[in-house]
């Protein structure tokens, strides 16, 4: 079956754009490494592409189960498994072109990987990811049954943990962008943590979405207000009046409410639109809401 059709064989807008999206920064690479735009470095530069779109898919993929709910979309889960083998898909060109790097010399790479706790965690990383993508199938849920297989997998969540506890390591100073996508994987398990402390039937009102995010922002610049105060000896206040007056410019935390209000917003209008649909259903006798 074409990886654009549904299950029932036929096209769908959802599973191309989804594919499009996927396959679209591998094609920019090879487009820049045949340009020779890749900088002094290109292997390295390739490395480290293939690694933080890996991680942001995977982002993208833990994004699904709530927008799901919060966007009233049920389609989505069509596109879960696609992103899932897509993120291990980067994973594998993330790790094959760290082996190019080393002249192909398995004992160097393996050693690198052993003495080296940033290489450690993430190829465990990437090991939890393997079992994930090879159970990723319809034979395999048959095979482990439906509760076993979702227990498997959410092994997704430490994989997460461990993936972003690479990223921050290997960037070394440079964390701009894993604090925000720290901020944006708390807030995903602040949304499953209250459905499993607080389970219902649908999603939890859009003030309590909005709320959660707010917090989650805020945890964002405190945290990184902590670490700049432990790495350079900086007042925490002081970093966060700098946060808050943009003098340093736009920081994590700013992005990770970003995020937060288009989840909210795209929350809101649908809610609108379900209203609406009901309102209508309500007004025309004998027809039902789709």
């Amino acid at each position: 079956m074409a990886l654009w059709h549904n299950r029932r064989g036929n096209f769908s807008p959802l599973r191309a754009a989804t594919l499009l999206m996927l396959v679209a920064p591998f094609l920019a690479l090879i487009y820049f490494a045949i340009a020779g735009t890749l900088g002094p470095r290109p292997y390295t530069e390739a490395i480290h592409q293939m690694g933080l779109w890996g991680i942001r898919f995977l982002m993208l993929s833990l994004f699904i189960t709530p927008m799901r709910g919060i966007a009233r979309y049920a389609p989505l889960i069509d596109i879960r498994r696609m992103m899932g083998v897509g993120v291990f898909c980067y994973m594998i060109a993330h790790v094959a072109l760290y082996i190019a790097s080393e002249a192909f010399d398995i004992a160097k790479v393996g050693a690198e990987i052993v003495l080296r706790y940033y290489l450690t965690i993430g190829f465990n990383a990437w090991l939890g990811l393997a079992v994930l993508a090879a159970t990723s199938n319809d034979t395999m849920i048959r095979e482990l049954g439906g509760i076993r297989w979702r227990k498997l997998h959410r092994v997704v969540y430490p994989v997460s943990v461990l993936g972003m506890i690479h990223y921050f390591m290997q960037s070394k100073l440079e964390v701009y962008e894993p604090t925000v996508i720290a901020g944006i994987f708390t807030w995903l398990m602040v949304y499953r943590l209250l459905h499993w402390l607080y389970p219902r039937q649908g999603e939890f009102p859009l003030w309590v979405i909005a709320a959660s995010w707010f917090a989650v922002g805020l945890l964002d610049f405190l945290l990184e207000a902590v670490a700049f105060w432990i790495a350079f000896d900086v007042p925490v206040i002081r970093i966060l009046v700098t946060d808050f007056t943009f003098q340093t410019g736009i920081r994590p935390g700013w992005y990770v409410w970003g995020v937060g209000v288009l989840v909210t917003l795209v929350g809101a209008i649908r809610m609108r639109q379900a209203e609406g649909r009901l309102q209508l259903a309500a007004s025309s006798p004998g027809r039902t809401p789709s």
